[in-house]
């Protein structure tokens, strides 16, 4: 078997190496018989070599006519020489097979079939054969070519001609004897020559008979195009082929048109040509033959001949203007130029009767009824390599512009018309087929009309979309006295969507992409895409007005117009469009030219507010007549999602109480629902018309509950948008839905849907902003949204939970966390790094206390993830880990993390003392030397170690290098204090004198009362502050405190919060503080002392906990008893108090020096923001907003913080949501501890004594500064998708609140009228 196969595998190689043009010298291979066989090959060869477009094409197919020809091994000639190739070659072929198998060791067949082709190709017998053969077979071709036109010849392929005629020259030759080394040289090629060109070209002459010219035109036909572009006669041909373009002869004009047809199926470069020679014959048509072409008035019949073959026409240069933009640019600039200035010289034959008609039909209109949406001149201006040739040439035929534009406003102008007939066109228009039977075959003139301003619109629509296309306007057109402006054309076209005639009003059942208030709507969207575009055309009160024209009408009782619902639903469509981007948002707030400072309630915002809000509540005027659907209302709630779903639209819609009105809607939406759902008893009856009666019913009913389900869902969707800022989620959270809302973007975040159809990001930011509260993370625990997370870290980091083979293996990471673990780091970090959230999921729960796990079990809460990878306290525990020391570094970068806000430190330590964990894993890790083993996570825990035993900015606490080279540069540490290296000395109090001009203004005797006072003192501070911040400390801070608190007390303006007398709590000093209250008195002591602001620790330790007890105790007097399933609302404030502790550092740990500034400053408005404890479960508060669990400081200042940044510093704005992170989040954890291990001290004091003195809102401003100052780190780590951790772990280096105090007096000039109202009105949301 082997040997059989390999004889095959070896004939079957050596045809592949031997040449067929060889002769030989037997029967059929030789003479006359020879002729004949070949003559047969070539008339068969003759299809595929005709396909072909160039030489090379030719070439290529020659080779492979074995692969392409089924029948290529049944002609005669190719039988003929396999069977004299195995007589004479087959016996050498056998004994080489022999040889080698004979040897004992056969190679593979691969390397055996090499070794007999290469010595059959260099034997004598081979050698001998091909000669024969190379000259037999040149001979025959030879006689042949003698006879080319007898042979070959049109109708001649079944017989002999004895005339002879040498029209083609055969350059056949080897290689040794031809120059031409590739695409020429190859043998039986055959190539024109300019006689028998010449001769083709003379036929077609319209001197010759009909006859004559049709057999000219299928020679010509049958010749590659590049041929005869590139002949000496192509100018002859050219001007033949114009003249048969025109003739009456059918036969003629479709063999014609064939020609071009054929020469546009090839992407050559002479295609221009040709594409040029078709223009030339339809400006001929319309020029020299006008009284063929019909006029408008008399419509278009398209049975006639000549309108056929025009139509034709146009349908081929259509179909190549769609085609060349794929290769134009492979080709000079000449080529595109040619191809646009002939299309321009084409489309710019207006034929103009009476004034402001058009008496004939136009090339646009032939254009436009087979491209009514001018999808070639959009293709054409989607490059700048054609768009800036197409408009410099416009400039030229400008009257292409000045008609597309006049017929716009024409039709807009006419479509009030009391029978319009051209609103019926785009009802029959979408059904024109101009080659199919059974489809119309005349268009009335007003469908002509109609088609021309569909493409005209098309057009101009996309020439706006450039500034040079804008730049056409002011166009002045020939009947108008003005010019016409961008905001007229748009105003015109707008009038079309919102004021249809009056046949579009009517409802019909189904929707037409023809209808013109769906294209100008869609054209306008288009114009609504780029921000930029959308500001130069359409931020214009005219245009706003018109398009909100009918919203208007329904609140306006006396106007009674009737109201088409889908115009609505147009003008819905728009404004959604322009509220997708910043600029068109603050459009729709403010109006043409206002802004945020000088705004007025008559802005489109106001409107469609307005609007929704009455249609929500069903309280639109009953003289209008008809109600909106509840489509409509939806589509126009999603306009006002839109813009509520930012700071500043919240701002502006605020007043309209949607929350509300959306709230309640969605609760009558579900009473509907359960109505429709439940079913009602009924009698058993039996009659066919019962029977057939509750069937329908049954439709009826299944249809109703589908329709209020996805009113629901929409109410839920829009509801939901409110918690994209801070302010929202407390807005969100009051209406009681929140678990509802949750629950539904849980759904749609399982489906991995799209938010909306505007939005270009998902759930990140929102679940963030949710998660920062504990009304949010608890709703959201009872989602199934944290499991959900969980399931997918697990996933990426550990395993999936079974043990279904993979058909890719997972990467093994090489990086201590991989990038691949980044995003699922991230999402967590984005849910638990608030205290909040962390105290809700972790408040009084104990780790569960297992035996045993397995190695697919997936962990489902929060803290049974930190059981299995954070505090891993067993070697149990790492043992069911598969990859155990990437999930143990995992779990120590989230804890780190977690554990940078200090009360999530204190809690985790007091609770579950993760610490003494660490140190113990720290212990394991030492040599038998007692040398410290390193690897990544085993340096975690000194880094931690670190930066959990010391406090303070860059200038306190020097943190370790989490990717330090080793040796590690820095000493172990595992109990506390922490060596020196980490804590470097800091020099006492000062005891040089503070002279400055504050000082002088603090001690002068002379002393101005209220307001006064603190105008000059607000002076003297920032001069001091601005000049020499470092003299700002200590005494001077002390007294500026102490009498700044005294004269603000007496400000009716700062006082928002009653004073109260507090003489003691005689059961004072038996309460005790709790464990994670305890520790904090601990690490504040120990910071103090650090700073030498306090000297003995168990005696400061003493005064603080007196210090917090008694404030404690004052606050408890205004706090209300609280039953809630939150747990951070049962007792006192569950954190510890970082102002207070500040407040008694900064009194160098003198309690009543303490105890009298904060029961002083209880009563300003400050207080409620500085002091979170101040307003725990305050009665100050609305029952409301108590019962929520949001503080102020993260519904307000937070809020206002967004609303900067998005206004100031909409990069910062735009970093923080790509990474699904907030500010909001960020600035709350940050105050919330009085940016302990973030700034240092100094900056602290600053920080407290400017909120203070300044002003409240000075709280929103210095944050703002920060995330300013950090704004080029904010993007590089946005990038790298570490921004949560780069803001969370580290302090804030470099910044100092002193050099930054200018940009917050900016802030302050700017936005004080909005931010401090906001912040003082603390009883509303």
């Amino acid at each position: 078997m082997t040997t059989i196969v390999l004889n095959h595998e070896a004939k079957h190689q050596y045809l592949k190496h031997n040449d067929c043009d060889a002769a030989m010298s037997l029967r059929g291979l030789e003479g006359e018989e020879l002729v004949q066989n070949l003559r047969h090959l070539v008339i068969n060869f003759e299809p595929h070599i005709r396909e072909a477009e160039s030489v090379d094409q030719i070439e290529e197919t020659l080779r492979n006519l074995e692969e392409i020809d089924e029948n290529f091994h049944k002609y005669e000639f190719v039988k003929l020489l396999k069977k004299k190739i195995d007589d004479s070659l087959g016996p050498l072929i056998e004994d080489e097979i022999e040889k080698h198998a004979s040897s004992g060791h056969v190679a593979g067949e691969e390397t055996l079939v090499g070794k007999v082709i290469d010595r059959v190709i260099h034997s004598r017998q081979y050698g001998d054969l091909s000669r024969k053969l190379k000259k037999n077979v040149t001979d025959g071709v030879e006689e042949l070519l003698i006879n080319f036109d007898a042979e070959f010849g049109t109708g001649n392929h079944t017989h002999h001609s004895h005339h002879r005629h040498h029209d083609r020259q055969f350059l056949g030759s080897d290689e040794d004897e031809s120059s031409y080394d590739s695409s020429s040289n190859q043998d039986t090629l055959m190539f024109m020559n300019q006689e028998f060109l010449h001769k083709v070209a003379d036929m077609i002459s319209k001197t010759k008979d009909a006859m004559t010219q049709e057999e000219g035109m299928r020679k010509l036909n049958q010749i590659p195009s590049v041929d005869i572009l590139t002949c000496d006669h192509w100018h002859m041909i050219r001007r033949h082929v114009l003249e048969i373009l025109a003739d009456q002869d059918e036969t003629l004009s479709n063999l014609s048109q064939k020609f071009l047809t054929k020469a546009f199926t090839t992407t050559s470069p002479h295609t221009r040509e040709m594409y040029t020679l078709l223009a030339e014959y339809l400006i001929g048509q319309f020029h020299s033959n006008r009284a063929n072409i019909p006029k408008v008035r008399t419509g278009l019949d398209v049975t006639r001949p000549d309108m056929a073959r025009l139509i034709r026409a146009f349908r081929l240069m259509n179909d190549f203007q769609h085609e060349t933009i794929n290769y134009w640019i492979r080709y000079p600039d000449r080529f595109l130029k040619e191809i646009v200035e002939s299309t321009l010289n084409l489309l710019s034959i207006h034929q103009v009767g009476p004034p402001g008609t058009i008496s004939h039909l136009t090339p646009i209109h032939f254009i436009a009824l087979l491209d009514p949406k001018a999808q070639w001149f959009i293709k054409w201006m989607h490059g700048n390599y054609s768009r800036s040739v197409l408009l410099n040439l416009l400039e030229k035929y400008k009257p292409i512009v000045e008609n597309a534009v006049q017929h716009c406003l024409e039709y807009s102008a006419a479509r009030k018309m009391p029978f319009d007939v051209m609103s019926d066109t785009s009802e029959v228009f979408s059904r024109v087929n101009l080659g199919s039977d059974g489809k119309r075959r005349h268009y009335t003139n007003a469908e002509l009309e109609y088609v021309y301003f569909l493409h005209s619109v098309c057009m101009i629509g996309r020439m706006l979309c450039f500034v040079d296309g804008r730049n056409f306007f002011p166009l002045k057109l020939k009947n108008s006295e003005e010019p016409v402006t961008v905001t007229k054309l748009l105003v015109s076209l707008v009038l079309v969507v919102v004021d249809p005639s009056i046949v579009f009003t009517a409802i019909r059942s189904v929707i037409n992409e023809y209808e013109p208030a769906i294209l100008v709507t869609e054209v306008l969207k288009g114009l609504c895409i780029s921000e930029n575009v959308c500001q130069t055309c359409f931020f214009n009160d005219e245009i706003t007005n018109t398009l909100l024209s009918p919203v208007a009408q329904f609140l306006d009782p006396s106007d009674q117009q009737a109201r088409a619902e889908r115009t609505l639903l147009h003008v819905a469509d728009i404004l959604s469009m322009i509220a997708s981007s910043t600029k068109g948002r603050r459009h729709l707030l403010y109006g043409g030219d206002k802004h945020l400072f000088n705004r007025t309630k008559a802005s489109a915002g106001h409107l469609i507010a307005d609007f929704t809000k009455r249609a929500l509540l069903n309280k639109l005027p009953k003289e209008v007549g008809m109600v909106p659907s509840r489509t409509v209302i939806g589509a126009f709630l999603y306009v006002c999602r839109q813009l509520y779903n930012t700071c500043e639209g919240l701002l502006v819609l605020y007043p309209y109480d949607l929350h509300t009105v959306i709230s309640q809607s969605l609760k009558q939406a579900c009473l509907e629902a359960e109505e429709v759902i439940t079913p009602t008893p009924s009698d058993d009856r039996d009659d066919d018309s019962t029977t057939s009666s509750d069937s329908s019913s049954n439709v009826t009913t299944k249809m109703g509950a589908c329709d209020i389900r996805v009113w629901e869902e929409t109410l839920k969707d829009n509801l939901l948008n409110f918690a994209s800022t801070a302010k929202g989620v407390l807005l969100l959270q009051q209406t009681g839905a929140m678990n509802d809302c949750l629950t539904y973007m849980y759904t749609r975040y399982e489906k991995k849907l799209q938010v909306s159809k505007c939005e270009k990001f998902g759930y990140g930011c929102m679940v963030t902003q949710v998660a920062a509260t504990a009304p949010g993370i608890f709703a959201l625990s009872n989602t199934g949204y944290l499991k959900s997370l969980i399931a997918e870290l697990w996933a990426v980091v550990e395993c999936i939970p079974s043990d279904a083979p993979l058909f890719t293996p997972t990467n093994w990471p090489v990086d201590s966390v991989d990038r691949s673990w980044r995003k699922h780091l991230a999402r967590l970090l984005n849910v638990l790094t608030s205290f909040p959230a962390i105290y809700e999921l972790l408040a009084g729960r104990q780790l569960p206390v297992r035996d045993d796990y397995t190695f697919r079990e997936v962990p489902e809460t929060i803290i049974d993830l930190m059981d299995r990878i954070v505090i891993v306290d067993r070697p149990t525990k790492l043992h069911f880990l598969f990859n155990s020391e990437h999930a143990q570094t995992f779990g120590l970068r989230l804890l780190s993390a977690m554990v940078s806000c200090l009360d999530t430190y204190l809690l985790l330590q007091s609770q579950y003392k993760f610490q003494d964990v660490l140190r113990a894993a720290q212990a394991e890790n030492h040599t038998e030397s007692s040398k410290p083993i390193l690897y990544m996570h085993a340096v975690y825990p000194y880094f931690m170690a670190v930066k959990r035993l010391g406090k303070g900015g860059k200038k306190i606490n020097i943190l370790a290098g989490k990717n330090s080279d080793v040796p590690y540069p820095f000493p172990m540490v595992s109990t506390y204090p922490v060596p020196r290296k980490y804590m470097p000395n800091l020099g006492g109090r000062s005891a040089a004198k503070q002279d400055n001009e504050l000082m002088k203004f603090l001690n002068s005797k002379k002393q101005d009362k209220g307001r006064v006072w603190l105008n000059k003192c607000r002076i003297a501070f920032t001069k001091v502050l601005t000049a020499k911040p470092e003299q700002l400390k200590g005494n001077l801070i002390q007294n500026l405190l102490e009498h700044s608190v005294v004269i603000m007390s007496q400000i009716q303006d700062e006082v928002i919060f009653p004073y109260q007398d507090y003489s003691g709590d005689p059961s004072q000093k038996k309460s005790s503080l709790s464990p994670l209250k305890q520790l904090g008195v601990r690490v504040a002591i120990r910071y103090g002392i650090h700073l030498k602001l306090v000297h003995t620790s168990g005696d400061a330790m003493e005064r603080l906990t007196q210090s917090l007890r008694q404030t404690s105790n004052f606050l408890q007097q205004q706090q209300r008893p609280v039953r809630s399933p939150l747990q951070c609302l049962q007792g006192g404030y569950p954190g510890f108090d970082w102002f207070g502790a500040t407040i008694f550092l900064l009194f160098n740990g003198n309690t009543d020096k303490t105890w009298n500034f904060l029961h002083r400053f209880s009563t300003l408005a400050v207080s409620g923001y500085a002091w979170l404890p101040r307003l725990h479960n305050s009665v100050h508060l609305p029952e409301g907003m108590m019962l929520s669990g949001i503080h102020p400081l993260f519904s307000c200042t937070g809020h206002n913080i967004e609303f900067i940044l998005q206004t100031e510093l909409p990069l910062v704005a735009s970093a923080f949501k790509m990474s699904g992170y907030t500010p909001a989040q960020l600035c709350f954890h940050w105050l919330k501890q009085c940016f302990w291990n973030y700034l240092d001290w100094l900056d602290i004091c600053h920080y407290i004594c400017v909120c203070i003195i300044m002003g409240l809102d000075y709280q929103v401003y210095l944050c703002a500064s920060i995330l300013k100052f950090l704004q080029r780190d904010i993007a590089q780590h946005m990038q790298t998708q570490n921004l949560i951790i780069f803001l969370k772990e580290g302090p804030i280096q470099g910044f100092h609140v002193a050099e930054h105090l200018k940009y917050m007096q900016e802030l302050e000039t700017k936005y004080r009228k909005i931010v401090l109202p906001d912040m003082l009105n603390i009883s509303k949301p």
